[in-house]
C-alpha cells in the first residue's frame, strides 16, 4: 500500500528547490584560496593585481608582497588581472594554493587614447597627441589638475600665475600664435567643450587627461581648437562589486622666500648713505628720521614687518567615492572638499564638489547616460598691500602701541603710509569670490546597425559668480563696498554619427558630426560708500549713502559647426587620417562668418614590415606625418558692430549726457588661420621597455586679429584688423623605461620629456617694421622685456667717462648697443652715445626649452616617486628691484641690497641719493629666471591584506608628499615661476603673492 506524500512548499516550484540546493552545495564547497602573483618575466612580485571570481562581484587584490586570500568555490574559476599585465584565468579544481605568474603585456599600443569625437588605439594614431593617466594627476596635492600635470607634457608649457589659493595656471601649447586674440586651448570635459574656469574640476575624479596639439589632431574642434585641445575624461564606473575609496591629505605650507630686508640699523645707514654721510654719521638724523624712529634705533627696535604679515598655511583634501555596476548599468558617485589657506591672512580658497557618472544600457541597442558635476568655490584674496607695504615700511616702527592698540598710522614721518597689517583687521578689508557651478554631458546612443552608431550629446554649462568687496575705516577714510554679479549660460548640442568597420586587410572609421554651441553672459555692478554698520560689510548696500557706480551687461555669441573624419587602414601598418571642419561664428560680419579647416595625416608603422618584424631590438617604430589649418575667433563679440559708451558735455548752461562710438566697427574682420605641419616618429626598443616620441613642427599663423594704433586726432585709440603674422617652431621628445624590474620586487620606471618652441613674429603693419610703442619686434617673441641693458655700475676710476654720459659713479651704467648714421638709420652698433636707441630687447618669458622627469621606485609594497620640472633660459622682471620713483631716496625700507658706495664698489645696485631717483633704474630689474624644480617628492607604502582581517578594508596606502620644496635657480630672492596673464610676461614683486612649499600627509583606502 503506497502512503501518500505530504505536500511541501518545495513542490510549488522545483526550480526554487532546485536552486537553493544549488547554492546551499555551492557554500558548502566554498573555500579559502591563499597564493601569490609574481611577474613572469623576472619573478618579482606584483602587488594591485585584481583576483576576481570569474561570473561573479566576489574579488579581492593583492597586497604589497603579492599575496591573495580569497573564499570561492572548489571548481570555481578565478581571474587575475593587472595594469601592463595580460589577465589570466585559472580553474581552483579544488586547489587551497594557487600560485601564478603574469606575463607583462606589451600590447600596450593596443590601448584605446581618446581623441576627439571617439578614440583609437595608440598604435594607430597619425597626430600628435600627449597623455597623463590618473595615477600622475595624483601624485601632486593641488586644487587644479594643471598643477599636476605640469612638468609631464612634451609641448605643454604650464606656469602658475601667482603663489595666492585658488590661483590659476597659464597653459600655452606649442607656443603663443596670437598677439590680441587669446591663445588659451579648448577644454572638453567627457566630450563637452568649454573655456570657464577649469579648476572647478576635482582632479580626483580625472581618470586621463590628452592633448591634441597639431593641426591635423585639432582641425577637427576647428576654430576652437586653434591653441590646441585639452581632453578630460572623468573616472567611470565598472561591471561588479561597489567600490567604496576614500582619499585625503592634510598639510602645511610655508612661503619659499629669502627676501632679507634691510634691519633697524641697515635702514639708518642705508638712509645716511642717500644724504651722502657716512654709515655711522647720526649727526644728522634728525632731519630725515622721525624721533619716534631716532628713539627706537637707540633702543635696537627692528620690526621685521614681513615676518609678521605671513603665516603657516594649511591644505587638505578630503573624497569619498563609490564606483560598479550591473551588466547593464554602471554607475560612479564622489563627493569632495578641498581647502586651502594661503600664507597671507584673509587668504584662502575653499571648493565643494559632486560628481556622478551614470550610464544604463536599455535595450540591446539604446544606451543613455549624464556626466555631471557640482561645484561650489568660495575665494578670499587678499590685498597686495600688507605684502607691499611690508617690504617698504620703516623697521624702526612698531606695529602697535604701548597699550598693544593697533596704530592705522604708526610712522609720524610718513603720514599716509598705512600699517602693513592695517587690511587684517577687523571689519577693515573683504574681497571674497564665491562661484556655483553645473556642467554636465547628457547623452544618448543608439546601435543603427552593425558598426553604425548615432549619439546626441547635450551639455549644459550654467556659472554663477559673485565678487564682494569691502574697505573699512580705520585708515580714517569712508567705508566701500562694490558687489559684482556675473551668470554665464552655455550649452552645446551635438549630433554624432559614427561609422567603424573592418573587412579583410582593412579597417575604416567614419565620424560624421553636426554641432551648435551658444553662450550667454551677464553681469551687473553696483559701488557704494559710507555704509553706516561696518559690519554688514558688502551684504547691506542699500544703507550706503552714496551710489558710486553701477552698470550693467549682455554679451552673446553662437557657433554652428559641422565636421566629418575618416580614419582608413591597410594591413595595420598603412594609416590615413582626412578631416574636415566648417565653422560658422557670430563674432564675424555677413560674408566671414565661414570658414573651412581642412588636415590630413598619414603613419606608416615600419615594424611591421618583413625588414623589421623580427628585429629583436625594435618592437615598434612609425613614421607619422601631417598638415592642417586651424582659425582663432577669440575676440569680443560686436567687435564688427562697434560700441557705444556715455559722454557728457555742456548743452548751453546746463550739464547732460549723450553716446558716442567707443571702438570702430569693422565689417571686414575675418578669421585669424594658423598653418602646421608635425612630423613625428614613435618607437620601442627592447618589447618596449623603452619607448618614446619625437615630434617636429611648423605653425604659421596669418591674418592676426590684431588692434592698430591709429593717431588720437581720429578720436580713437585704435582699430581691429586683420593684420600681421607669427610662426612657431620646435620639437619635442618623450621617452619612458622600465629601468629595473628584479626578482627580489625592486622596480624602477621613469618618464622624461623635454621641449623647445622658437616663437616670432614674422610681420606686422607694414610688413616687416617693428612696433616699438607696442613693443613688438619682428623675429622676436609676442611679449618681450624691452628695456636698456645694464653693465654695471660706474665706478671712481670711470668719473671723466661717466660726466660724459651725464652721470657720476655710482650711478647705472648702460650698455652702448645702438647708433645711427647718417641718414637717421639704426645702425644696431654702439656710436659712443647712451640715448633711447639704445634699449634694446633684453628677453622673453618664453623658455629656451622645458621638460621633466618622473622617476617610480617600488619595493614589496613600498613606493616612492619624484618630478623634477625645468624651464631654462626665459627672462623674469623683479620688481623687487624697482628702484624707480622715490623707492630708493632713502625714504621707505627695502631689501638689504648690496648697493654701491665709495666704501663699497659693488656693481649691481646703485648707490641711493634722496635729490632724485636713480637714472636708466629700470635696467636693474631684470634677469635670468631659468629654475629645476623638485615639483613633487611622495613616498608611500601600502599596508599588507592581511593586516586587514575581516573588516571589508581592500587596500590602505599612507604616503608622505612634498611639493615645490626645492628649487634651484639664480634668482633667489623668491619662486622665479610666476606669469601675469595680463602682459603674457613673468614678473615677480609685491604685487604677485610668494607661492609656497607643501608637506602633506594622505591615506588611500579602498573597501
Amino acid at each position: 500500500m503506497n502512503e501518500s506524500i505530504p505536500d511541501h512548499p518545495f513542490r510549488k516550484n522545483k526550480y526554487i528547490a532546485l536552486a537553493i540546493v544549488l547554492l546551499l552545495g555551492l557554500h558548502a564547497h566554498a573555500q579559502s584560496i591563499r597564493g601569490k602573483v609574481t611577474s613572469g618575466s623576472d619573478q618579482s612580485t606584483l602587488p594591485g593585481v585584481n583576483v576576481i571570481l570569474k561570473n561573479t562581484t566576489t574579488g579581492t587584490s593583492t597586497d604589497g608582497e603579492g599575496n591573495f586570500d580569497i573564499s570561492a568555490p572548489a571548481n570555481g574559476i578565478l581571474v587575475f588581472s593587472g595594469i601592463g599585465y595580460i589577465s589570466k584565468e585559472v580553474n581552483i579544481n579544488g586547489q587551497s594554493v594557487i600560485n601564478i605568474s603574469l606575463e607583462n603585456d606589451t600590447r600596450q599600443l593596443d590601448e584605446l587614447v581618446v581623441v576627439g569625437y571617439g578614440t583609437q588605439k595608440k598604435r594607430d594614431l597619425t597626430g600628435a597627441i600627449s597623455s597623463i593617466s590618473a595615477r600622475d594627476i595624483a601624485e601632486t596635492p593641488a586644487a587644479n589638475f594643471l598643477a599636476n600635470a605640469q612638468g609631464r607634457l612634451a609641448g605643454v608649457d604650464i606656469v602658475k600665475s601667482n603663489g595666492a589659493p585658488g590661483s590659476d595656471f597659464t597653459i600655452r601649447i606649442r607656443g603663443n600664435r596670437s598677439i590680441n586674440a587669446s591663445n588659451n586651448p579648448l577644454y572638453v570635459v567627457d566630450g563637452i567643450p568649454t573655456d570657464v574656469s577649469i579648476s572647478d574640476f576635482n582632479p580626483n575624479d580625472i581618470e586621463s587627461m590628452e592633448v591634441l596639439k597639431d593641426a591635423s589632431s585639432v582641425a577637427i574642434y576647428g576654430s576652437r581648437g586653434a591653441n590646441g585641445v585639452i581632453i578630460i575624461t572623468t573616472k567611470k564606473g565598472r561591471e561588479g562589486k561597489a567600490v567604496i575609496s576614500y582619499d585625503g591629505y592634510y598639510g602645511i605650507k610655508k612661503a619659499k622666500k629669502d627676501i632679507n630686508l634691510m634691519t633697524g640699523t641697515d635702514f639708518s645707514r642705508y638712509i645716511r648713505a642717500s644724504r651722502g654721510l657716512a654709515a655711522d654719521d647720526a649727526s644728522q638724523d634728525a632731519s630725515f628720521l622721525s624721533g619716534l624712529e631716532i628713539e627706537n634705533l637707540a633702543k635696537g627696535v627692528s620690526t621685521d614687518w614681513l615676518d609678521l604679515i605671513l603665516r603657516d598655511g594649511v591644505q587638505q583634501s578630503h573624497q569619498l567615492s563609490a564606483s560598479g555596476g550591473s551588466k547593464n548599468t554602471t554607475y560612479y558617485l564622489s563627493g569632495s572638499f578641498f581647502d586651502e589657506k594661503g600664507i597671507q591672512q584673509k587668504s584662502d580658497y575653499r571648493r565643494y564638489s559632486v560628481r556622478a557618472n551614470i550610464e544604463s544600457k536599455l535595450t540591446e541597442r539604446l544606451k543613455v547616460g549624464v556626466s555631471a558635476t557640482v561645484t561650489n568655490d568660495v575665494r578670499n584674496v587678499m590685498a597686495n598691500a600688507p605684502y607691499s607695504n611690508a617690504l617698504s615700511f620703516s623697521p624702526l616702527i612698531l606695529p602697535y602701541d604701548a597699550n598693544g592698540n593697533f596704530v592705522a598710522y604708526p610712522n609720524p614721518r610718513e603720514g599716509n603710509a598705512t600699517n602693513p597689517l592695517l587690511e587684517y583687521q577687523p571689519n577693515q578689508y573683504v574681497d571674497e569670490r564665491k562661484k556655483y557651478r553645473v556642467f554636465a554631458n547628457i547623452y544618448g546612443e543608439y546601435k543603427i546597425a552593425e558598426g553604425l552608431t548615432y549619439r546626441l550629446n547635450y551639455g549644459p554649462d550654467l556659472s554663477t559668480y559673485r565678487k564682494g568687496n569691502y574697505n573699512g575705516t580705520l585708515a580714517g577714510s569712508i567705508n566701500t563696498a562694490t558687489v559684482d554679479n556675473q551668470q554665464t549660460f552655455a550649452y552645446t548640442l551635438e549630433n554624432i554619427v559614427n561609422y567603424d568597420k573592418k573587412f579583410g586587410k582593412h579597417s575604416l572609421n567614419v565620424t560624421g558630426l553636426f554641432s551648435t554651441q551658444k553662450n550667454r553672459f551677464e553681469s551687473s555692478l553696483i559701488s557704494v560708500r559710507d555704509i553706516p554698520i561696518e559690519t554688514s560689510s558688502f551684504y547691506d548696500i542699500g544703507s550706503a549713502v552714496d551710489i558710486t557706480d553701477k552698470g550693467s551687461s549682455l554679451t552673446e555669441w553662437g557657433l554652428l559647426s559641422y565636421m566629418g573624419r575618416v580614419n582608413y587602414g591597410f594591413k595595420d601598418r598603412y594609416l590615413l587620417t582626412l578631416t574636415g571642419r566648417a565653422d560658422g561664428s557670430s563674432r564675424l560680419s555677413a560674408g566671414n562668418k565661414w570658414a573651412f579647416f581642412p588636415s590630413v595625416s598619414a603613419g606608416w608603422v615600419l615594424s611591421e614590415e618583413a625588414f623589421l618584424n623580427k628585429n629583436k631590438a625594435i618592437s615598434f617604430l612609425k613614421l607619422r606625418a601631417g598638415y592642417g589649418e586651424v582659425g582663432n575667433t577669440s575676440i569680443q563679440p560686436y567687435q564688427t558692430l562697434g560700441g557705444l559708451e556715455r559722454s557728457s558735455y555742456a548743452f548751453g548752461t546746463e550739464p547732460a549726457f549723450g553716446y558716442a562710438l567707443n571702438v570702430i566697427p569693422n565689417p571686414d574682420l575675418k578669421w585669424e588661420i594658423s598653418k602646421t605641419i608635425n612630423i613625428g616618429v614613435d618607437f620601442g626598443f627592447l618589447n618596449d621597455r623603452i619607448s618614446g616620441s619625437l615630434e617636429l613642427y611648423d605653425t604659421k599663423t596669418s591674418d592676426l586679429l590684431l588692434s592698430r594704433l591709429i593717431p588720437i586726432t581720429s578720436g580713437y585709440n585704435s582699430i581691429l584688423q586683420n593684420i600681421g603674422a607669427t610662426r612657431n617652431k620646435g620639437w619635442e621628445l618623450t621617452l619612458s623605461g622600465n629601468i629595473i624590474n628584479s626578482s627580489s620586487g625592486f622596480k624602477w620606471d621613469a618618464t622624461a620629456n623635454v621641449f623647445s618652441n622658437q616663437e616670432e613674429i614674422v610681420e606686422l603693419f607694414n610688413g616687416r617694421d617693428d612696433d616699438v610703442g607696442n613693443q613688438w619686434f619682428i623675429g622676436q617673441p609676442i611679449s618681450v622685456f624691452y628695456s636698456f641693458k645694464q653693465a654695471g655700475i660706474w665706478q671712481t676710476n670711470e668719473t671723466a667717462k661717466a660726466a660724459e654720459a651725464g652721470q657720476r659713479p655710482g650711478d647705472v651704467k648702460i650698455e652702448d648697443v645702438n647708433g645711427r648714421d647718417a641718414d637717421g638709420n639704426l645702425t644696431k652698433a654702439p656710436d659712443g652715445k647712451i640715448n633711447a636707441d639704445d634699449r634694446t630687447v633684453l628677453g622673453s618669458s618664453v623658455p629656451k626649452w622645458s621638460g621633466g622627469i618622473t622617476n617610480r621606485f617600488g619595493y614589496k609594497g613600498i613606493d616612492f616617486s619624484f618630478l623634477v620640472f625645468a624651464r631654462q633660459g626665459q627672462t623674469i622682471q623683479s620688481d623687487f628691484h624697482n628702484l624707480g620713483g622715490n623707492q630708493w631716496q632713502g625714504r621707505y625700507n627695502s631689501i638689504n641690497f648690496d648697493y654701491w658706495t665709495p666704501e663699497n664698489p659693488a656693481n649691481k645696485i646703485p648707490m641711493p641719493y634722496a635729490a632724485s631717483a636713480p637714472l636708466y633704474a629700470d635696467a636693474v630689474r631684470y634677469f635670468d629666471g631659468s629654475f629645476v624644480k623638485i615639483r613633487n617628492i611622495t613616498l608611500g607604502y601600502s599596508l599588507p591584506k592581511k593586516l586587514f582581517g575581516k573588516t571589508g578594508i581592500s587596500s590602505l596606502r599612507i604616503y608622505a608628499t612634498a611639493d615645490n620644496a626645492f628649487i634651484f635657480s639664480k634668482y633667489k630672492l623668491v619662486d622665479p615661476e610666476a606669469f601675469d596673464p595680463a602682459t603674457s610676461k613673468a614678473i615677480v614683486g609685491a604685487s604677485t603673492p610668494m607661492s609656497a612649499a607643501t608637506y602633506v600627509f594622505g591615506v588611500n583606502l579602498k573597501f
